[in-house]
């Protein structure tokens, strides 16, 4: 749907079921004993009618506004800033309104997993987890924990789950709470900006220092389900493109696609390896992909994107995939991808990518 009718569709869905203000809303957390500083919903593994609600609870916070108490210390903005200090990005996101609080939490006993609130951009999605460990003497010990979940949807999570890998981010200790730890975890963006329902199930929890048990990694099985709002995730800038060539040594580079988000800029870039100098004759690409891979980096390493005149190196180069049956691209295709600053396309009167002297307008 459009917006617009989203919009509408939601704010009567918002009107019908959740009839709290946000006076009533604000008098019930100020009211709510000090060890208990988040309104949650719990967690369920099952899709009922109580998760449809919890969907329809998220998007009413997106759209109409409201600047929610989060992670328990009042505006999410300025909690995040305070766990996460050195995100600012996500930070100046969630500010404008970008974010969407799913508030559902699990335990095994052990631990107690809430999955607080979805922000980020479309290209780069970020999870906030609270992470309770019931353990005082692991908690003692540890100042961080590394999380560990598979954020898919559901038809990705029962029939193909060993085709990915999990999600990860570390988790910060609370400066008040001794055995709270805060986690931002980038999320799979093809997964959370269609509107559909994400499985994001936790299995892993770690640690650094573990004398006691003698135990490193805990083994946890918790899922939650949600649906992430457009609304809540910012919006990034696409552009496609034909016939810009990057050309070095027999291999032609066809830079077809570009993602300007608040985060980076992402380049992508489409090639045949068959019949080049590099592949020496190899059909299968998995025997030649690390030679290919170091050839990548050493060419796009060099690269420059200039914008109104001020210039970016490369922040990462990435890796190789090829589709040697022909399914994703032509047989004997591959692609591979880089990223540079975040830049603003909007306010950009020129954009040019610099290879190797020569200069390829992107705006």
């Amino acid at each position: 749907m459009k917006n617009t009718e989203y919009r509408k569709a939601m704010d009567d869905v918002c009107d019908k079921h959740f009839t709290l203000t946000a006076e009533e809303m604000l008098k019930k957390a100020k009211s709510s004993p000090g060890t208990e500083r988040n309104i949650t919903m719990t967690g369920t593994k099952k899709r009922n009618i109580i998760g449809k609600f919890i969907g329809a609870a998220a998007a009413c916070v997106i759209i109409s506004g409201t600047a929610a108490s989060a992670m328990g210390y009042g505006p999410l903005g300025d909690s995040f800033r305070r766990f996460f200090g050195k995100d600012e990005v996500t930070a100046e996101i969630i500010d404008q309104g970008h974010y969407c609080e799913i508030g559902q939490d699990q335990s095994d006993g052990a631990f107690t997993v809430l999955l607080d609130s979805v922000t980020g951009d479309q290209s780069a999605p970020k999870l906030l987890f609270e992470v309770t460990v019931n353990d005082e003497e692991l908690a003692e010990k540890n100042d961080r924990l590394h999380l560990f979940a598979y954020v898919l949807d559901e038809d990705t999570y029962l029939n193909r789950l060993d085709e990915y890998a999990m999600c990860d981010g570390w988790g910060e200790k609370d400066p008040d709470v001794n055995n709270m730890y805060h986690v931002c975890m980038d999320g799979p963006s093809a997964f959370m900006i269609n509107e559909e329902e994400v499985i994001a199930a936790v299995k892993q929890i770690s640690f650094e220092s573990d004398p006691a048990n003698r135990q490193f990694d805990y083994d946890v099985n918790m899922e939650f389900r949600f649906t992430v709002p457009h609304q809540a995730l910012k919006e990034t800038h696409s552009e496609y493109y034909y016939g810009i060539d990057l050309l070095d040594n027999g291999i032609d580079y066809d830079l077809f696609y570009a993602d300007f988000g608040a985060y980076e800029t992402l380049l992508k870039v489409k090639y045949d390896f068959l019949g080049t100098d590099l592949a020496g004759g190899a059909t299968d690409y998995y025997e030649v992909m690390d030679k290919f891979d170091t050839y990548w980096h050493r060419f796009a390493g060099g690269f420059v994107l200039c914008v109104d005149g001020e210039e970016y190196e490369p922040k990462d180069l990435g890796y190789s995939y090829c589709d040697t049956e022909g399914e994703a691209f032509d047989a004997g295709q591959c692609s591979t991808w880089m990223t540079f600053p975040s830049i603003d396309y909007t306010g950009a009167e020129s954009i040019t990518l610099l290879v190797n002297g020569e200069s390829y307008t992107l705006k």
